[in-house]
């Protein structure tokens, strides 16, 4: 079994300098909200599928990280309901 979070290959084409940018500057608002073909799409993907996905999404921070790039946390506006 491989370590799935191998950070010593870092695929430097996972996330372009544009990306990088962009999640730096933060999603516009339009983002926010899926279109109805994205959760059609999502709905179905099967589970070795999502799996990709995810571990895609994974390699992609690792790598973002990996060039100084920040995560910050934003705390959840408890006025905002579902």
């Amino acid at each position: 079994m491989t370590d799935a979070n191998d950070y010593d290959e870092v695929d430097e084409t996972a996330v372009d300098e544009d990306e990088a940018q962009a999640a730096e500057k933060g999603a516009s608002v339009s983002e926010d909200t899926p279109s109805d073909t994205d959760v059609a799409e999502a709905e179905t993907l099967t589970v070795t599928a999502k799996q990709k996905q995810r571990q895609a999404l994974e390699d992609e921070v690792a790598a973002f990280l990996a060039r100084g790039g920040r995560i910050t946390e934003v705390p959840a506006d408890e006025n905002v309901r579902d």
